[in-house]
C-alpha cells in the first residue's frame, strides 16, 4: 500500500450516497485503524490521491477520493498480499483494487444510521 498519510487510531466517517443501501445511506461510520480487515468486513478504504475519478464534474465523491480528502465504505470480499476486492450493494458489484493504489484499508466497528439506529459491527474475539 502507499503510505501517504497517517491516521488516528480511531476515526467518524460520514458516509455518501447509498452504494451500501439506501438504509445506511448518509450513516456515520465508527472506524478502526488499528484492527486488521476481515472478509465480510465493512471497510474504509482510501485511494491514492490522483489515481481515481470518474472525471465527471458532479462527482464531487470522486474528485474528493482523487485529491485524498475522502474514502470509500465498501464490504471487503478478499483480499491478498497483491490486491483487495470489495463489494457495493447498490448496484450489486465488486471491484478489485491493487494494493498499490490504496494508502489504507481499515475497518469499520460500528454505525449510526441518518434514523438514529446505532450498531455494533461484528466484534472482535476474546471480547
Amino acid at each position: 500500500m502507499v503510505a501517504e498519510r497517517s491516521f488516528p487510531e480511531t476515526y467518524n466517517v460520514q458516509s455518501t450516497g447509498d452504494c451500501l443501501g439506501p438504509v445506511l445511506a448518509g450513516s456515520k461510520w465508527s472506524v478502526s485503524a488499528l484492527e486488521e480487515p476481515k472478509e465480510g468486513d465493512i471497510v474504509a478504504l482510501w485511494l491514492a490521491p490522483g489515481r481515481f475519478s470518474d472525471s465527471s464534474e458532479g462527482d464531487c465523491i470522486g474528485h474528493r477520493v482523487a485529491r485524498g480528502e475522502a474514502c470509500l465504505m465498501k464490504i471487503l470480499l478478499t483480499q491478498d498480499e497483491a490486491s483487495i476486492t470489495v463489494m457495493t450493494l447498490n448496484p450489486m458489484a465488486t471491484a478489485t483494487i491493487l494494493r498499490t493504489d490504496i494508502v489504507a484499508v481499515h475497518r469499520a466497528v460500528a454505525v449510526r444510521t441518518p434514523a438514529g439506529v446505532q450498531r455494533l459491527l461484528r466484534v472482535k474475539a476474546g471480547n
